[in-house]
């Protein structure tokens, strides 16, 4: 959250604000509510009548654990991705797909997640390309893939100047594109 640079689709703010704002404001909404928030390691988690949770520096007892680990990106190795995250390279269509409107926008992969992402874009955009990297698509579909560009070629780099113009293909081809939504396995 910290990264994403503008949120303009969240309930209750007139104006675009930060990942990095959203996350300070929720943490002061839960100070002033109460809410006890501690930052430390679990080392063990038992039930017994409650949660016995211990950490390194406590032990606490609940009714309820939730686990919110969070996850590191798996990023995949193509030149120009990281520079462009927030510039025209998502993680998440449902979140930034309205960016895009009437854009051209490519997706990132091969899976079953690559296909709902490249669905979720297809009412917004002006057209959408997903690119396989040289994987084989998911097979056994209930829906056609044809409202879809499909490119096989693996992604050699994402280039723009300020934000994502274009993505150069193996073989020297390049695809003119406003947007890259990653949807890639261990990458979410």
């Amino acid at each position: 959250m910290e990264k994403t640079k503008a949120i303009d689709n969240y309930y209750g703010f007139a104006n675009t604000i930060t990942g990095k704002e959203l996350l300070k404001q929720g943490l002061e909404q839960a100070n002033r509510l109460g809410i006890l928030i501690e930052t430390d390691e679990v080392l063990s988690i038992e039930k017994e009548e409650y949660f016995i949770v211990e950490t390194r520096n406590n032990i606490y007892k609940a009714k309820t654990v939730i686990l919110a680990t969070g996850t590191n990106r798996n990023m995949p190795k193509i030149r120009g991705i990281k520079e462009f995250e927030g510039k025209g390279v998502s993680y998440c269509a449902i979140c930034d797909a309205f960016f895009y409107k009437n854009k051209n926008v490519a997706v990132l992969g091969a899976g079953d997640y690559a296909i709902k992402e490249a669905r979720t874009l297809l009412p917004v955009a002006k057209s959408v390309t997903i690119f396989t990297n040289g994987e084989e698509i998911v097979e056994n579909r209930d829906e056609s893939l044809d409202a879809f560009s499909i490119e096989n070629r693996s992604i050699e780099e994402i280039a723009g100047n300020e934000k994502v113009e274009k993505v150069l293909l193996e073989q020297g081809m390049d695809v003119p594109i406003d947007g890259i939504f990653v949807a890639v396995r261990n990458c979410i």
